[in-house]
């Protein structure tokens, strides 16, 4: 057999192997290695080496880790303008959560093998004895995905006479953290259509992750879209023997975390599904050393999936949250103070919520310097290796100490990452294109395959497709960027150029189980033999 990669089902599978050893995890040097895989794996084939030109590696500029996209174009003998993006990253998260087979979870077939002796839920054993599952790392979110897309790819490589409309593929990298990858290739985009290009739909293949019956698979026509909003919490200090002398920012971040966890009132609601609830993502305890010292400040920030909620309506909803644990706080510290009837006398506390803009006016009064040159003054004197969040987290509490803010105090705003949501809204006529093709693909996997495929609306899990047409208003884009802690030196949203795309967006991949866990999985099957020909099938409606 060729080694070269193809449409066969043997290839896939034999190519999937050698791109899931490499090491992509997010963050790390394996990360700069996929691109480079995927490279060498695509210069054999004979349209690249007739058209070099169309093959080449993208540099993601300004990246602090030198990380890297993969661009391939596959053009018709036609020319023309008329482009379908084929798209998805190829950074892994790390397999920490595998434990002492960290480093077999990169080599798929060793470690489906290993499993047989480990303690696994019994889904994942029943799926496991089948032999039709591939465990590891990577194996379903999302190298396979790349690589379906890819071999589709190179069956019209060969076939130029058949393709009506451009293909260009891109694996990008950094999907997992903050879309680092992504944004590179949508100024790249950007500027494709400033040309003249026309993008019919991009094409994700992230896989179906679900819990229904494994020849169960989607296709969905948007995607979620995600905030990081952040509290920080001020108490006020005092030596523990004298508690009552101050509040600890510990009872008020307890009592916040009370509130925002699993908040039904995050839940966004589209078109009668439910999205899930906020949940915290990390916590920081931002007291430098032990000391009997009650804590002063405690910082924490959260996922928040949506759809439709705007920005303003998450700030308005955790500045709720905020005042209700504030009053709760003083109202157990109350209680707490008469119960014991302690000596001392009962503090009365003055309570504050404040937005981060709030925060950067108070520290451009005090300083009589902008917040802009404050934010990168500071920025630019910390570590690059730390994590965006890491960094904002610090950012703020810099704020706090030359402002000379007093608890109890809670600031909210937003942290990196921020994906928009995309949905279909059936208006203009390649979106109501999109839902037909959809429609075929659900019909031909029926009748040639005996496949049941749903169609959802919205894509469940974060997915780069949230950067190719940003929905939001003009006061969006000042509410997040006025309360983004870092904005305009470690990140800044590309609003006008995602608007300016506005591309169609759907998502047909494999079906995978359990991604990001010890038991990831995908189902070899439906991947190897039917998402081929979909995906082809669907690129063939959109091309019309």
């Amino acid at each position: 057999m060729s080694k070269i990669l193809n449409n066969s089902p043997e290839s896939i599978y034999q190519t999937l192997l050698r791109f899931c050893q490499i090491k992509s995890v997010t963050d790390s040097a394996g990360e700069k290695e996929a691109p480079l895989f995927l490279f060498e794996e695509l210069k054999q084939w004979p349209y690249f080496q007739e058209h070099p030109e169309d093959l080449f590696i993208q540099p993601i500029r300004e990246d602090r880790l030198g990380r890297s996209n993969l661009c391939a174009w596959v053009k018709p003998k036609k020319k023309t303008n008329r482009t379908i993006i084929l798209m998805g990253h190829f950074d892994v998260v790390d397999t920490d959560v595998c434990g002492h087979l960290r480093e077999e979870a990169f080599d798929p077939e060793t470690y489906t093998n290993l499993m047989k002796d480990e303690m696994i839920a019994t889904e994942a054993r029943e799926d496991l004895d089948s032999g039709e599952w591939l465990f590891g790392r990577g194996t379903a979110d999302m190298k396979s995905g790349l690589v379906v897309q890819a071999a589709v790819l190179s069956e019209f490589a060969v076939k130029l006479e058949q393709l009506e409309v451009n293909l260009l593929y891109l694996a990008v990298a950094d999907e997992e953290n903050n879309a680092s990858g992504i944004h590179e290739a949508v100024h790249y985009l950007a500027e494709l259509k400033k040309q003249g290009y026309e993008f019919i739909c991009c094409i994700d293949s992230e896989p179906s992750i679900t819990q229904e019956n494994k020849n169960h698979g989607w296709v969905h026509l948007g995607t979620v879209g995600m905030y990081t909003p952040f509290s920080f919490v001020i108490g006020r200090e005092t030596h523990v023997g004298e508690y009552f002398e101050g509040i600890p920012a510990s009872l008020i971040a307890f009592q916040l975390g009370n509130i925002l966890e699993g908040s039904g009132k995050f839940a966004d609601v589209f078109k009668n599904v439910t999205y899930p609830p906020l949940t915290c993502l990390r916590v920081y305890d931002l007291k430098p050393t032990y000391s009997v010292t009650i804590i002063e400040r405690v910082a924490m920030y959260y996922n928040c999936l949506f759809v439709t909620k705007t920005p303003l309506e998450v700030l308005e909803l955790m500045k709720a949250a905020a005042n209700e644990a504030l009053e709760k706080s003083l109202a157990v510290y109350q209680q707490n103070w008469q119960e014991q009837q302690t000596r001392t006398k009962q503090k009365k506390f003055t309570t504050r919520v404040l937005e981060f803009s709030e925060l950067l006016h108070l520290a451009e009064q005090k300083t009589g310097d902008t917040a802009q040159h404050i934010t990168s003054s500071f920025l630019e004197g910390l570590s690059q290796e730390l994590e965006l969040q890491d960094r904002g987290m610090k950012l703020i509490n810099h704020l706090v100490d030359i402002t000379g803010l007093n608890g109890p105090t809670v600031i909210i705003g937003f942290l990196p990452p921020y994906c928009p949501s995309g949905f279909n809204e059936r208006i203009a006529a390649n979106e109501i294109k999109i839902v037909r093709a959809a429609e075929r693909i659900v019909e031909l996997a029926h009748s040639q395959y005996n496949m049941s495929i749903s169609i959802g609306e919205v894509y469940e899990g974060i997915s780069d497709l949230s950067e190719f047409g940003f929905k939001g208003t003009k006061e969006d884009m000042e509410v997040l960027s006025s309360n983004f802690a870092g904005w305009g030196v470690d990140f800044v949203y590309p609003f006008e150029q995602s608007s300016f795309l506005n591309i169609p967006i759907v998502n047909l991949g494999p079906i995978g189980k359990d991604a990001h866990k010890k038991i990831e999985r995908l189902y070899l099957p439906y991947t190897l033999n039917t998402l081929p020909n979909l995906l082809k099938e669907l690129i063939n409606n959109l091309s019309n």
